[in-house]
């Protein structure tokens, strides 16, 4: 099943997802050791776009590509000169040999066959393109209140099992295989959500979405029981929840 393929899904992506993607594109940039922009840039695995936009910082001209319509037909909300959308998946990606200088994978390499698009990110690449695969994930950590982190443990994981998926860490070897360079970083963040913002953001992961759309569960019934399970735990205004990622710095040899 494709978790990301359902209307409400990419809704919710656009509505509730973090707009924290400028903090990875400055530390892009500072990797990249460039002050002007690149001419052409891929954001592979787009979603409804929020990381192809955030692109724009570091290249005059960027294309999104993902395999659900649902989210394209989102992403096409921000469609303007410069900034292009198309439907395809990111192991059969439909653009020449060498088009461009940078590409980026925003929290969707564990959903594709790395066997196959490291090879199509490694065609549609230049010489010395920079692929980065990059992810940013909420923590079972909140400021303000350490039985939020029993809570995520002990109650949400237990009720919403991550669904399978490839979480393999990429290493010099495997990228090596590809003709890459590898360097790797990490980071945190932290990001204050009130309760209902943070209902609405964890109705869309994919441990909810599987409860869902597998029907197992109504969206009615995940809300209420995150809503009453959370009473107490998550303070009004708001609560200050640690969010963690990584950077993976491959660059064509």
């Amino acid at each position: 099943m494709n978790f990301f393929s359902f209307k409400r899904v990419a809704e919710g992506y656009a509505t509730h997802r973090p707009y924290y993607h400028p903090i990875i594109m400055a530390k892009i940039g500072h990797r990249l050791g460039r002050r002007d922009k690149l001419d052409q840039a891929l954001d592979v695995g787009c979603g409804t776009g929020l990381s192809t936009v955030a692109l724009q910082a570091l290249a005059h001209h960027v294309v999104g590509v993902d395999s659900s319509a649902a989210m394209i037909d989102v992403a096409h909300q921000h469609d303007q000169a410069g900034l292009t959308f198309y439907c395809a998946p990111a192991e059969e990606l439909p653009f020449a040999a060498q088009s461009f200088n940078l590409l980026t994978v925003c929290g969707a390499i564990n959903w594709i066959d790395r066997s196959r698009f490291l090879p199509e990110a490694q065609r549609v690449l230049q010489e010395k393109g920079w692929l980065v695969i990059y992810d940013n994930f909420i923590t079972d950590r909140m400021q303000e209140n350490r039985a939020y982190t029993a809570w995520h443990q002990e109650q949400f994981l237990a009720r919403y099992p991550k669904p399978p998926r490839d979480e393999t860490p990429l290493t010099s070897a495997e990228a090596a295989n590809y003709g890459f360079t590898f360097a790797q970083e990490t980071y945190t963040n932290e990001l204050a959500m009130s309760r209902a913002q943070y209902v609405e953001f964890m109705l869309t992961q994919s441990n909810v979405i599987a409860a869902v759309e597998m029907g197992e569960e109504s969206l009615t019934a995940a809300r209420e029981w995150m809503n009453t399970s959370l009473a107490g735990i998550i303070p009004d205004p708001a609560g200050t929840f640690l969010f963690g990622g990584y950077l993976w710095y491959l660059q064509s040899k």
